[in-house]
């Protein structure tokens, strides 16, 4: 048998002996490498250098179309295509051939006409109160607005509740009034 010292040194040695290994093996790679791989060191950008591009080039023609031009009498936007995608999307997107039906066209028209000219846009809400918006606009004054404080009566009053110990905004304030 052998003794438990050399069993424990034999298992001391291995160890050192990979820890040393393994050192020798990461040593062989570049230092910045693993340095990087382990996120220790990062790239920053080259601000010299310089990257090539593609040229621009230039488009087949100079001649612009003007905004909206084009897009005035678009076909797709008539009031009669929106009523129907509004209405029935699936019928809009996948047209069905033939005629419509007399239900449809006037359903379509129906709708197109009651959309160009509004009969009472305000009656869904109910009618407004414009006694309280003009009150709060352009009110009146119907009420009191307060009394004008006498500064010398209010002054006397305060310097009294002071000496008798009592707080300030004990008693009435004084106010003038008109004569």
């Amino acid at each position: 048998m052998k003794p438990i010292a050399s069993t424990l040194l034999s298992a001391r040695g291995s160890l050192c002996l990979l820890g040393v290994g393994l050192v020798l093996g990461l040593s062989g790679c570049s230092g910045e490498e693993v340095a990087r791989a382990f996120g220790l060191k990062r790239s920053t950008p080259d601000e010299y250098t310089i990257i090539t591009r593609a040229p621009l080039s230039m488009p087949p023609s100079e001649k612009l179309v003007l905004p909206g031009a084009e897009e005035a009498n678009r076909p797709d936007e008539s009031p009669r295509l929106q009523a129907l995608e509004t209405l029935a999307p699936e019928t809009a997107l996948h047209p069905a051939t033939g005629t419509d039906s007399s239900g449809q066209t006037e359903l379509v028209s129906q709708v197109s006409s009651a959309a160009k000219a509004p009969t009472n846009s305000n009656a869904e809400l109910g009618p407004a109160d414009q006694g309280f918006v003009d009150s709060l606009m352009f009110w009146q004054g119907g009420g009191s607005a307060g009394g004008v404080v006498d500064g010398e009566a209010e002054n006397r009053r305060i310097q009294r509740n002071s000496a008798l110990g009592k707080p300030l905004d004990m008693g009435a304030t004084p106010t003038m009034r008109k004569k």
